[in-house]
This record gives C-alpha cells, sequence and structure tokens, in this order.
C-alpha cells in the first residue's frame, strides 16, 4: 500500500524536504536556496519511487535500536558478551 502524498512526494519526504529547504532559507537568506530546493526535488521524487517508506523505516530504526555502549571499543555495535 502506498502512503498517502503532499505535491508528488509521500509525506515524510515532503516534510523532510520542505522544512528543511525553508529552515536553510531563513538561517542562510539568500534566495538561491530555493534553487537549490528545487534541484533537490526530482531527487527525493525518484528515491521515494525507488522506495517510499525509506525515511520512516530510518525513523524507526534509529528510534528503536539505540548504540550500544561499546559501540567506541568494537568500532560498531556490539551485542555479542
Amino acid at each position: 500500500m502506498r502512503p498517502p502524498k503532499l505535491l508528488g512526494l509521500p509525506i515524510m519526504y515532503a516534510m523532510v524536504w520542505l522544512f528543511g529547504s525553508v529552515l536553510l532559507f531563513v538561517w542562510v537568506q539568500h534566495i538561491a536556496i530555493l534553487g537549490v530546493a528545487a534541484l533537490l526535488y526530482p531527487v527525493l521524487w525518484k528515491a521515494a519511487d525507488w522506495d517510499p517508506r525509506f525515511i520512516d523505516v530510518m525513523m524507526t530504526a534509529l528510534q528503536e535500536t539505540p548504540p550500544t555502549r561499546n559501540r567506541s571499543i568494537h568500532g560498531g555495535d556490539s551485542y555479542a558478551p
């Protein structure tokens, strides 16, 4: 089942694109940011075409599986004793 869309993008992709570009525009205050946002739209559209729930999956994975305490020792997450 496809997720609901806004401006042709799934809701999460559209939120990332809209909020990211508006916040960057407010921070930098340069009109070129709107051009960059316009160039990013087809990239996000293609990514959403490839996997419409990628951002949802990444958000869930990052929230539900926090890094382990021994991450710095092993150079990654190690769940073995």
